[in-house]
């Protein structure tokens, strides 16, 4: 499953996405979650959107959003559009879709809890209707002996057989073994990754799960990042 880009989320992927794809470089000018959220307000109180800052005539709208963020700041990042093309080329390849806060498509569960906290982007790779399920998270530990996992499997088989979808986070351990236990029970799953989204995308074991709508991999995080600590405690959050 691909999504077209909407000009709203083109806009606040060159605003705030490091669109790397794969390289080391990034641009230091990204907004930071905080960033973006003061720039979002501000749009919404003019009554415009993140899409009216890539029109043609967008030149006014940048200079009356210069007390909020630099306006030179503002125009290095819009003017990202050759990369921002390159770099979706990438993520279509992989069967990666992504959508903006701004998208009818984003989960609305996700939005109504955390509000203007909710990730400006979303990256993902299944069926994003299973996003809208809700479910039974399971997140712990990496390093569990062989009871606990067999113990979580049997977590994830009996969500399955209940109809629940299992959230989790992807990682080893209790979370990868609580996915496994629903997919095996012909379950759906969530994998909320805090990284290497793209990594997992190819991953063989989950390969065919995505393609048959059992399985929805999703992050706020660039597609190509690795694993980050910090990322990888802000990303529980919503689960718990």
């Amino acid at each position: 499953m691909t999504l077209a880009l909407s000009a709203n989320t083109q806009a606040i992927l060159l605003l705030t996405a490091p669109l790397t794809a794969g390289r080391d470089r990034t641009s230091p000018d990204i907004l930071s979650p905080g960033d973006y959220k003061r720039l979002a307000r501000h749009l919404r109180e003019i009554q415009r959107q993140p899409a009216d800052l890539i029109a043609p005539d967008a030149a006014g709208l940048l200079n009356e959003c210069s007390p909020v963020i630099d306006e030179d700041r503002l125009r290095r990042l819009l003017g990202r559009g050759f990369l921002l093309s390159q770099v979706f080329e990438r993520w279509q390849a992989r069967a990666i879709w992504v959508v903006s806060r701004a998208d009818a498509a984003y989960p609305r569960r996700l939005k109504a809890r955390l509000r203007e906290d909710a990730p400006a982007i979303l990256y993902g790779c299944g069926d994003l209707s299973v996003l809208a399920s809700g479910g039974l998270a399971v997140v712990g530990s990496r390093n569990v002996d062989d009871s606990l996992i067999n113990y979580t499997i049997e977590i994830g088989r009996l969500a399955a057989e209940a109809g629940r979808t299992i959230v989790s986070g992807g990682a080893k351990g209790i979370d990868q073994a609580a996915m496994r236990g629903a997919l095996e029970a012909g379950g759906q799953v969530i994998g909320v990754l805090a990284d290497s989204l793209e990594k997992s995308t190819m991953n063989r074991e989950y390969r065919n799960k995505l393609l048959d709508g059992q399985l929805a991999l999703i992050s706020p995080y660039d597609p190509s990042a690795g694993f980050n600590v910090g990322n990888d405690r802000i990303r529980k959050t919503p689960m718990r």
